[in-house]
C-alpha cells in the first residue's frame, strides 16, 4: 500500500503573497514571484499543508491581527492555507538588519573587509537575542500547526533567517520530520570563525536541529559538513554527506533549484512583453546587447562588472559603437548603510565608463534602477551576451531566466563562484568574478562566437533548465524526509 502523502507545513522569513491596498483601499494579495515561491506552492497546495510567513507590509500586519493571522487565499491550482506572524517593528529590524542581513549574509557571502569589519559588541548581543526571539517564535507557530493538523505533518524551513527554528521545533516536538534549506552560499569553517563562537555554535546546532539539510550545490554541503566537524559531540560522515548528532542521523543533500520556464515564456509572449522589447529595440538600434538583471545587492558584483565593461572597451576599440551595455537593477537594502554606498558607487562606475568612452551618439552604459520585472523578462529576449559575475551566490536564478527567455541564441558569462555553475558552466563561459581582465576577455569572446557556438551554448543551457522543473526541487526534499522517516521506524 503507498503511503499517503503527510501535509506540508512551511516556514521562511517573506511569504508567497503581500498584502497590498487596491484602488478602493480594499486589501488584495500580491504573488511574489522566482522559483522558490512557485516551488513551494505547488508542494503545498498537492498536500494541503500551511505556509508561515513574518508580515512584511503593512497590510500583512493588519491581516495578521484578524483572527490570528491566518487566511485561505486561492491559488491557481488550489487553496494557499497562509499565516502571517505580526513581529514588533524594533524586534523585526534587529532579527532582519542586525542579524540575518547585517550578519549571516556578510559571512556566507565573504563580504566583510575584515580589515575594519566587522566589530562585535553591546548592539550585536542585543541584535543577537532579537534573532533568537523570532526564532522561537516561528519554532512555536510552527509547533501549533503542527497540533492543528489532521495527521503529523512535514516542516520545511527555508534559509538563513531561520537557522535556529530546526533545534527549538525539535524541542517542541522530537518526534518530528523537520528539513532546512539554504538559499545562500556557505561559508567554509575559516570564515566562520569569524563569528563570536556562542553565535556560530548556536547556528550550527540550530540548523543540526532538522533530519534534513539542504543546499544548492556541493560546495556549500561540503562548507557546512566541514564547519559542522568542529561542534562537540558531533559526528561527520563526508563521503556520506551524513552527521550523527546526540543519537539523531542529519542527511546533508543538494537539490538545486529551477525555474518556472513555461510561466517565463507565457509572460514573455504578452501583449505588454511585445511592447516593451520594440522600445527595447528601438533603442538598442544596431548595436548588440550586454545585458545584466540584478538587485542592487554588494554580491551581485555590479561595479566590477562595470569595470570589465570599460576595460573591454579600452582594449577593443573596434566594438565601441557596435554594443551597448543595459543593467536593470532593483533596489535592495536601503535600510543598510553599506547597500546606500554601494548603490552610488555601481552609478559612479558607470558614469565613469561613459565618461570616458561615450559620444554624442553613443552612450556605452545605460542603468535602468527600479523594481520590474516584466522589462526584465522582455529584455532577457533580446540580449547577445548575458553577464552573471556574482562574488558569491547560493543559486541565481537569472543565469536560468535568461536563457528560457532568449530569442538571439545569447551567451551566458557566468561566475564560477554561483551555485548555477556547478549545472550550466559547461555552455557557459566561466569567470573568476574577481578578475576584471578575465571578465573583460569574456565579454569580448561572448560578442565575437560565431553563431553555431552560440546556438550550441544556448540550446545545452535550455535543456539544462527544463530538465529540473521546480517540483523536482520539493519534491526530492520531501522523499529525503520520507527516507528519514523509514529509517527511524526501522531502529
Amino acid at each position: 500500500m503507498t503511503r499517503r502523502q503527510a501535509p506540508v507545513v512551511i516556514a521562511s522569513n517573506r511569504g508567497p503573497v503581500a498584502f497590498e491596498p487596491d484602488d478602493r483601499g480594499a486589501l488584495r494579495p500580491q504573488r511574489g514571484s522566482g522559483g522558490l515561491v512557485t516551488a513551494l506552492i505547488g508542494a503545498m497546495q498537492r498536500t494541503g499543508g500551511h505556509w508561515l510567513a513574518a508580515a512584511m507590509t503593512d497590510g500583512d500586519r493588519e491581516i495578521a491581527r484578524r483572527e490570528g493571522g491566518r487566511m485561505t487565499i486561492e491559488g491557481e491550482a488550489g487553496p494557499i492555507h497562509l499565516r502571517f506572524l505580526d513581529l514588533e517593528p524594533e524586534l523585526y529590524d534587529r532579527y532582519y538588519n542586525g542579524v540575518a542581513n547585517g550578519m549571516l549574509w556578510f559571512v556566507h557571502h565573504y563580504l566583510w573587509d575584515t580589515v575594519r569589519s566587522p566589530v562585535f559588541d553591546e548592539g550585536t548581543e542585543e541584535s543577537w537575542q532579537a534573532y533568537v526571539e523570532v526564532n522561537r517564535r516561528f519554532a512555536e507557530a510552527l509547533a501549533e500547526e503542527g497540533d492543528r493538523a489532521p495527521e503529523e505533518p512535514v516542516y520545511l524551513v527555508q534559509d538563513y533567517h531561520l537557522c535556529l527554528v530546526p533545534r527549538l521545533l525539535r524541542d517542541l516536538r522530537p518526534g518530528a520530520l523537520i528539513a532546512h534549506f539554504s538559499h545562500t552560499p556557505i561559508a567554509g569553517p575559516t570564515y566562520m570563525r569569524i563569528l563570536p563562537i556562542r553565535i556560530r555554535e548556536a547556528l550550527l546546532r540550530g540548523l543540526l536541529g532538522a533530519d534534513v539539510l539542504g543546499f544548492h550545490s556541493p560546495a556549500w554541503a561540503e562548507n557546512f559538513l566541514m564547519s559542522a566537524r568542529g561542534v562537540s559531540g558531533v559526528r561527520v560522515d563526508l563521503p556520506r554527506s551524513r552527521i550523527t548528532i546526540e543519537g539523531r542521523e542529519v542527511a546533508v543533500r543538494v537539490h538545486p533549484i529551477s525555474i518556472d520556464a513555461a510561466a517565463i515564456r507565457r509572460l514573455a509572449a504578452t501583449p505588454e512583453a511585445q511592447a516593451l522589447r520594440r522600445d527595447l529595440l528601438r533603442w538598442r538600434g544596431d548595436a548588440q546587447l550586454l545585458l545584466r538583471v540584478d538587485r542592487l545587492e554588494l554580491t551581485k558584483n555590479i561595479v566590477r562588472g562595470f569595470l570589465a565593461f570599460g576595460e573591454f572597451l579600452r582594449r577593443s576599440p573596434e566594438w565601441r559603437g557596435r554594443v551597448r551595455f543595459l543593467a536593470l537593477l532593483s533596489p535592495s537594502r536601503q535600510d543598510l548603510p553599506e547597500y546606500r554606498a554601494y548603490a552610488e558607487e555601481c552609478l559612479a562606475a558607470a558614469e565613469r565608463v561613459n565618461r570616458t568612452y561615450g559620444t554624442a551618439s553613443w552612450i556605452p552604459v545605460e542603468v535602468r534602477l527600479r523594481d520590474d520585472y516584466l522589462g526584465a523578462i522582455a529584455a532577457y529576449g533580446l540580449y547577445d551576451v548575458l553577464l552573471v559575475n556574482p562574488v558569491f551566490d547560493g543559486m541565481n536564478l537569472v543565469a536560468m531566466e535568461g536563457p528560457i527567455a532568449n530569442r538571439r541564441h545569447g551567451v551566458l558569462v557566468l561566475s564560477r563562484n554561483a551555485g548555477a555553475f556547478g549545472r550550466l558552466g559547461r555552455y557557459a563561459l566561466g569567470v573568476n568574478p574577481f578578475d576584471v581582465r578575465e571578465t573583460a576577455e569574456r565579454i569580448g569572446e561572448a560578442l565575437a562566437l560565431p553563431e553555431h557556438e552560440r546556438r550550441r551554448r544556448a540550446r545545452g543551457l535550455s535543456r539544462l533548465v527544463l530538465a529540473n522543473p521546480p517540483e523536482r526541487w520539493v519534491g526530492s526534499q520531501l522523499e529525503d524526509l520520507e527516507r528519514a522517516r523509514r529509517r527511524r521506524a526501522a531502529r
